[in-house]
Protein backbone atom coordinates (compact mmCIF):
# COMPACT_ATOMS: atom_id res chain seq x y z
CA UNK A 1 0.00 0.00 0.00
CA UNK A 2 1.38 3.14 -1.14
CA UNK A 3 0.82 6.48 -2.69
CA UNK A 4 -0.34 10.12 -1.65
CA UNK A 5 -4.20 8.72 -1.14
CA UNK A 6 -3.13 6.39 1.53
CA UNK A 7 -0.46 8.74 3.44
CA UNK A 8 -3.15 11.32 3.78
CA UNK A 9 -5.37 8.31 5.62
CA UNK A 10 -2.71 7.68 7.59
CA UNK A 11 -1.90 11.40 8.75
CA UNK A 12 -5.82 11.64 9.39
CA UNK A 13 -6.23 8.67 11.44
CA UNK A 14 -2.90 10.37 13.63
CA UNK A 15 -4.61 13.64 13.89
CA UNK A 16 -7.54 12.03 15.37
CA UNK A 17 -5.80 9.56 17.39
CA UNK A 18 -3.36 11.44 18.98
CA UNK A 19 -5.19 13.93 20.42
CA UNK A 20 -7.57 11.09 22.76
CA UNK A 21 -4.12 9.13 23.58
CA UNK A 22 -1.90 12.17 24.50
CA UNK A 23 -3.94 15.27 25.51
CA UNK A 24 -1.69 18.36 24.19
CA UNK A 25 -0.61 16.16 21.48
CA UNK A 26 -0.59 18.57 18.01
CA UNK A 27 0.20 16.78 14.91
CA UNK A 28 0.70 19.30 11.79
CA UNK A 29 -0.29 17.56 8.62
CA UNK A 30 1.23 19.48 6.32
CA UNK A 31 4.49 19.38 8.20
CA UNK A 32 4.23 15.60 8.92
CA UNK A 33 4.81 15.75 12.29
CA UNK A 34 3.67 15.86 15.66
CA UNK A 35 4.30 17.57 18.74
CA UNK A 36 4.35 15.58 22.07
CA UNK A 37 4.99 16.86 26.13
CA UNK A 38 6.50 14.65 28.87
CA UNK A 39 7.83 15.86 32.49
CA UNK A 40 6.40 15.85 35.78
CA UNK A 41 5.55 19.20 37.91
CA UNK A 42 7.26 22.12 36.69
CA UNK A 43 9.71 20.29 34.51
CA UNK A 44 7.55 19.74 31.08
CA UNK A 45 9.43 19.16 27.67
CA UNK A 46 8.07 18.96 24.83
CA UNK A 47 9.69 17.69 21.05
CA UNK A 48 8.30 17.85 17.48
CA UNK A 49 8.62 14.77 15.76
CA UNK A 50 8.48 13.19 11.90
CA UNK A 51 5.83 11.35 11.26
CA UNK A 52 7.40 9.11 8.34
CA UNK A 53 8.27 6.29 10.06
CA UNK A 54 4.60 5.65 11.59
CA UNK A 55 2.93 6.10 8.15
CA UNK A 56 5.35 4.12 6.57
CA UNK A 57 4.36 1.23 9.21
CA UNK A 58 1.25 1.24 8.56
CA UNK A 59 1.04 1.45 4.93
CA UNK A 60 2.35 -2.31 5.75
CA UNK A 61 -0.45 -3.22 7.72
CA UNK A 62 -4.40 -3.22 7.72
CA UNK A 63 -6.24 -0.19 8.25
CA UNK A 64 -7.74 -2.37 11.13
CA UNK A 65 -4.35 -2.09 12.72
CA UNK A 66 -3.74 0.92 12.75
CA UNK A 67 -4.77 2.41 15.67
CA UNK A 68 -2.88 0.26 17.68
CA UNK A 69 0.11 0.76 16.10
CA UNK A 70 -0.05 4.38 16.25
CA UNK A 71 -1.18 4.19 19.88
CA UNK A 72 1.83 2.10 20.49
CA UNK A 73 4.35 4.25 18.41
CA UNK A 74 2.94 7.47 20.57
CA UNK A 75 3.20 6.02 23.58
CA UNK A 76 7.25 5.04 22.86
CA UNK A 77 7.99 8.70 21.57
CA UNK A 78 6.79 9.62 24.85
CA UNK A 79 8.92 7.41 27.05
CA UNK A 80 11.90 8.35 24.41
CA UNK A 81 11.65 11.57 25.38
CA UNK A 82 11.85 10.82 29.18
CA UNK A 83 14.93 8.99 28.18
CA UNK A 84 16.24 11.73 26.30
CA UNK A 85 16.42 13.77 29.17
CA UNK A 86 17.58 11.16 31.95
CA UNK A 87 20.65 10.84 29.46
CA UNK A 88 21.53 14.22 29.36
CA UNK A 89 22.19 13.48 33.56
CA UNK A 90 25.34 11.41 32.49
CA UNK A 91 26.85 14.55 30.73
CA UNK A 92 27.98 14.84 27.15
CA UNK A 93 25.70 12.41 25.05
CA UNK A 94 27.38 12.96 21.73
CA UNK A 95 30.58 11.61 23.44
CA UNK A 96 29.20 8.35 24.45
CA UNK A 97 27.80 7.37 21.29
CA UNK A 98 29.53 3.87 20.55
CA UNK A 99 28.21 1.21 17.86
CA UNK A 100 28.30 -2.02 17.54
CA UNK A 101 28.33 -5.06 15.08
CA UNK A 102 25.67 -7.16 15.05
CA UNK A 103 24.01 -10.01 12.93
CA UNK A 104 22.14 -8.48 9.98
CA UNK A 105 18.53 -8.08 11.31
CA UNK A 106 19.04 -7.98 15.02
CA UNK A 107 17.20 -4.68 15.42
CA UNK A 108 14.58 -6.24 13.74
CA UNK A 109 13.74 -8.95 15.68
CA UNK A 110 14.62 -7.02 18.80
CA UNK A 111 13.53 -3.67 18.33
CA UNK A 112 10.38 -1.93 20.11
CA UNK A 113 7.64 0.45 18.19
CA UNK A 114 10.43 3.08 17.38
CA UNK A 115 12.79 1.80 14.80
CA UNK A 116 16.80 2.10 16.10
CA UNK A 117 19.21 4.12 14.80
CA UNK A 118 21.64 2.34 12.81
CA UNK A 119 24.16 1.86 9.58
CA UNK A 120 23.32 -1.14 7.10
CA UNK A 121 27.27 -3.16 6.86
CA UNK A 122 26.90 -5.80 3.92
CA UNK A 123 24.96 -8.56 3.51
CA UNK A 124 25.66 -10.28 7.04
CA UNK A 125 25.57 -7.71 9.28
CA UNK A 126 24.58 -4.32 10.85
CA UNK A 127 26.60 -1.46 12.73
CA UNK A 128 23.86 -0.64 15.70
CA UNK A 129 24.71 2.57 17.93
CA UNK A 130 24.62 2.95 21.51
CA UNK A 131 24.73 5.92 24.43
CA UNK A 132 26.72 4.47 27.07
CA UNK A 133 24.48 5.23 30.29
CA UNK A 134 26.64 4.09 33.57
CA UNK A 135 27.74 0.94 33.44
CA UNK A 136 25.31 0.39 30.40
CA UNK A 137 25.12 0.48 26.64
CA UNK A 138 21.74 1.91 25.62
CA UNK A 139 20.58 1.10 22.18
CA UNK A 140 20.04 4.76 20.26
CA UNK A 141 16.32 4.92 18.06
CA UNK A 142 16.18 7.65 15.31
CA UNK A 143 13.63 9.41 17.35
CA UNK A 144 16.06 10.03 20.11
CA UNK A 145 18.64 11.27 18.04
CA UNK A 146 16.76 13.86 16.52
CA UNK A 147 15.54 14.50 20.11
CA UNK A 148 19.58 14.81 21.65
CA UNK A 149 20.66 16.58 18.31
CA UNK A 150 22.94 13.49 17.28
CA UNK A 151 22.04 14.06 13.24
CA UNK A 152 23.98 17.19 13.15
CA UNK A 153 27.00 17.28 10.94
CA UNK A 154 29.21 18.27 13.50
CA UNK A 155 28.47 15.85 16.27
CA UNK A 156 31.27 13.19 16.61
CA UNK A 157 30.76 9.95 14.48
CA UNK A 158 29.80 6.79 16.88
CA UNK A 159 31.79 5.07 14.41
CA UNK A 160 35.31 6.37 15.42
CA UNK A 161 34.63 7.17 18.75
CA UNK A 162 34.20 3.19 18.86
CA UNK A 163 37.12 2.70 16.26
CA UNK A 164 39.49 5.33 18.83
CA UNK A 165 38.01 2.67 21.98
CA UNK A 166 38.93 -0.30 20.49
CA UNK A 167 42.15 0.88 18.49
CA UNK A 168 44.66 -0.98 21.66
CA UNK A 169 43.62 -4.06 20.64
CA UNK A 170 46.38 -6.66 19.77
CA UNK A 171 45.99 -9.95 18.52
CA UNK A 172 46.42 -13.33 20.28
CA UNK A 173 48.22 -15.65 18.03
CA UNK A 174 46.75 -19.79 18.71
CA UNK A 175 47.06 -22.44 16.33
CA UNK A 176 47.10 -21.26 13.20
CA UNK A 177 44.96 -18.46 13.94
CA UNK A 178 44.45 -14.92 15.83
CA UNK A 179 42.15 -13.93 18.31
CA UNK A 180 41.03 -9.97 19.20
CA UNK A 181 38.86 -9.92 22.63
CA UNK A 182 38.40 -7.71 25.73
CA UNK A 183 36.44 -9.04 28.42
CA UNK A 184 32.67 -7.78 28.72
CA UNK A 185 33.31 -5.09 25.49
CA UNK A 186 30.95 -5.64 22.90
CA UNK A 187 32.59 -2.91 21.15
CA UNK A 188 35.31 -5.29 20.02
CA UNK A 189 33.39 -6.52 16.88
CA UNK A 190 33.68 -3.33 15.36
CA UNK A 191 37.36 -4.38 14.37
CA UNK A 192 36.04 -5.87 11.15
CA UNK A 193 34.71 -2.86 10.72
CA UNK A 194 38.25 -1.16 11.28
CA UNK A 195 39.87 -4.02 9.16
CA UNK A 196 42.91 -2.15 7.51
CA UNK A 197 44.02 -1.58 10.65
CA UNK A 198 42.92 -4.55 13.13
CA UNK A 199 42.47 -6.80 10.11
CA UNK A 200 45.22 -6.11 7.56
CA UNK A 201 45.47 -9.94 6.29
CA UNK A 202 41.71 -9.10 4.90
CA UNK A 203 43.50 -6.58 2.20
CA UNK A 204 46.20 -8.85 1.94
CA UNK A 205 46.26 -11.57 -0.99
CA UNK A 206 43.14 -13.42 -0.70
CA UNK A 207 42.34 -11.89 2.19
CA UNK A 208 41.17 -13.49 5.77
CA UNK A 209 38.48 -16.05 7.30
CA UNK A 210 36.73 -13.97 9.66
CA UNK A 211 34.56 -15.18 12.96
CA UNK A 212 32.68 -13.08 15.16
CA UNK A 213 31.22 -15.67 17.63
CA UNK A 214 30.93 -13.09 20.54
CA UNK A 215 30.50 -9.16 20.61
CA UNK A 216 33.47 -9.29 22.58
CA UNK A 217 35.66 -11.56 20.33
CA UNK A 218 36.55 -11.46 16.87
CA UNK A 219 39.08 -14.23 14.61
CA UNK A 220 40.40 -14.56 11.91
CA UNK A 221 43.47 -16.55 9.86
CA UNK A 222 44.03 -16.16 6.33
CA UNK A 223 41.71 -17.16 4.25
CA UNK A 224 44.30 -19.51 2.26
CA UNK A 225 45.42 -21.13 5.43
CA UNK A 226 44.32 -24.20 4.19
CA UNK A 227 41.73 -26.82 5.65
CA UNK A 228 43.04 -28.29 9.08
CA UNK A 229 43.38 -24.49 10.00
CA UNK A 230 39.93 -23.21 9.36
CA UNK A 231 38.58 -26.66 10.51
CA UNK A 232 40.27 -25.63 14.15
CA UNK A 233 39.08 -21.78 13.62
CA UNK A 234 35.14 -23.30 13.24
CA UNK A 235 35.80 -25.58 16.07
CA UNK A 236 37.27 -22.70 18.29
CA UNK A 237 34.07 -20.34 16.93
CA UNK A 238 31.50 -23.13 18.06
CA UNK A 239 32.87 -23.73 21.26
CA UNK A 240 33.05 -19.93 21.94
CA UNK A 241 29.56 -19.19 20.59
CA UNK A 242 27.45 -21.66 22.54
CA UNK A 243 26.28 -20.85 25.67
CA UNK A 244 27.98 -17.09 25.82
CA UNK A 245 25.87 -13.78 27.17
CA UNK A 246 26.87 -12.04 24.01
CA UNK A 247 26.43 -14.22 21.57
CA UNK A 248 27.00 -12.65 17.65
CA UNK A 249 27.38 -14.94 14.71
CA UNK A 250 28.69 -19.19 15.15
CA UNK A 251 29.66 -18.63 11.11
CA UNK A 252 32.73 -18.18 9.35
CA UNK A 253 33.12 -15.49 6.48
CA UNK A 254 35.92 -14.79 3.59
CA UNK A 255 36.32 -10.97 3.85
CA UNK A 256 38.61 -9.73 1.22
CA UNK A 257 39.25 -5.65 1.38
CA UNK A 258 35.77 -4.62 1.29
CA UNK A 259 34.33 -7.59 -0.30
CA UNK A 260 32.45 -10.55 2.65
CA UNK A 261 31.00 -13.97 1.72
CA UNK A 262 29.72 -16.62 4.16
CA UNK A 263 31.79 -19.80 4.26
CA UNK A 264 29.72 -22.84 4.98
CA UNK A 265 30.32 -24.62 7.80
CA UNK A 266 28.86 -28.52 8.17
CA UNK A 267 27.12 -29.68 11.17
CA UNK A 268 29.09 -32.13 12.21
CA UNK A 269 31.19 -33.11 15.28
CA UNK A 270 33.85 -31.14 14.70
CA UNK A 271 32.43 -28.96 12.30
CA UNK A 272 34.28 -28.39 8.81
CA UNK A 273 34.98 -26.14 6.85
CA UNK A 274 33.14 -26.27 3.15
CA UNK A 275 36.21 -24.07 1.15
CA UNK A 276 35.52 -22.01 -1.52
CA UNK A 277 37.05 -23.64 -4.83
CA UNK A 278 39.44 -20.33 -4.85
CA UNK A 279 40.50 -21.17 -1.27
CA UNK A 280 41.71 -25.01 -1.54
CA UNK A 281 45.53 -24.87 -1.26
CA UNK A 282 47.56 -25.52 -4.13
CA UNK A 283 51.85 -25.95 -4.66
CA UNK A 284 52.49 -22.35 -5.66
CA UNK A 285 50.21 -20.70 -3.61
CA UNK A 286 51.71 -22.70 -0.55
CA UNK A 287 55.32 -21.86 -1.46
CA UNK A 288 54.04 -18.26 -2.03
CA UNK A 289 52.97 -17.91 1.23
CA UNK A 290 55.28 -19.70 3.22
CA UNK A 291 57.94 -17.54 1.37
CA UNK A 292 55.80 -13.89 2.62
CA UNK A 293 55.60 -15.53 6.16
CA UNK A 294 59.24 -16.22 6.49
CA UNK A 295 59.85 -12.26 5.01
CA UNK A 296 58.01 -10.93 7.55
CA UNK A 297 59.18 -12.83 10.49
CA UNK A 298 62.74 -11.34 10.53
Amino acid sequence: MTGTTNDSTVLKAIADLAPLWMPGAVVDTSERTVEVGWGRGALQMSAVVGLGEIIDRCLQLPQQLWADQIEAWLRAVVAEGELATEEHRFGDVAGRQRAMLLQRGWSARTAGPVADALIPFGDHFEVVVFIGTGNDYRRLTVVRRSMLGLGDPDVPSPVQLTLQQIADLRPIERDGFSVLTRADDPLVSMAVVDRENLLPQASIGLGALVAVPRLSTVAFCPADAGQQVADRLAQWVADTYEGASDQCSPDLYWLQGDRMVQVPVTLATPPTVVLPPALLPSPRRTWFRHLFEQLFRR
